[in-house]
């Protein structure tokens, strides 16, 4: 089984439970940019304490996961994971957190058809400000190439207004215009 089917069952569980959601990370930029390899699969979902027992038998078939984990993430505002038992592919949940952008980000939220099912994923804007972001705060270059992937394959189409106004309200304005520079030195 690949990472495509594995990805499938974690949505049709979702949609199954009504859990919102939004697909993030790697698979979100191999969607806006180019490909790249992952070994996981994240998701931000919005989740209360009632909706515990429902994730717990909603994946516990097909999925290693434990309740203590759910319960300390959805407290601490943090994630947990549940990994497929037939590939060990980790999916990491992210609570969604009352933090402005992420809300916004959630709340922009646009539906795609992937993978022949319906998904939701940020906005490209959204995707680029998120890998500055975390960029910023680990150093690792794959977010910073991840940002600049999704900007040379999404520019023609992206709201460079919101995306500046975002990053200058998160302190990343500057690590986006040195990526603008970047790329105008490329053309």
């Amino acid at each position: 089984m690949e990472i495509e089917e594995v990805i499938k069952k974690v949505i049709n569980i979702l949609d199954k439970l009504n859990i919102p959601y939004l697909l993030t990370g790697a698979l979100s930029v191999v969607y806006y940019g180019e490909p790249r390899a992952t070994h996981d699969i994240d998701l931000v979902i919005q989740i209360k304490e009632d909706d515990i027992t429902l994730l717990m038998k909603g994946f516990q078939d097909n999925f290693f996961i434990d309740e203590e984990s759910i319960r300390n993430a959805l407290k601490e505002r943090s994630m947990f994971n549940a990994v497929h038992k037939d590939t060990n592919f980790k999916v990491d949940f992210w609570i969604l957190t009352e933090d402005k952008f992420n809300k916004e980000m959630f709340n922009r939220r646009v539906k795609r058809n992937i993978l022949g099912i319906e998904i939701y994923l940020p906005t490209p804007e959204d995707v680029i400000i998120n890998k500055l972001e975390w960029f910023k705060m680990s150093n690792i270059d794959k977010h910073y190439y991840d940002a600049l992937s999704v900007y040379c394959v999404q520019k023609d189409n992206l709201d460079i207004e919101y995306i500046k106004n975002c990053c200058k309200a998160k302190s990343i304005l500057e690590i986006f215009e040195r990526m603008e520079e970047e790329i105008k030195k490329e053309s």
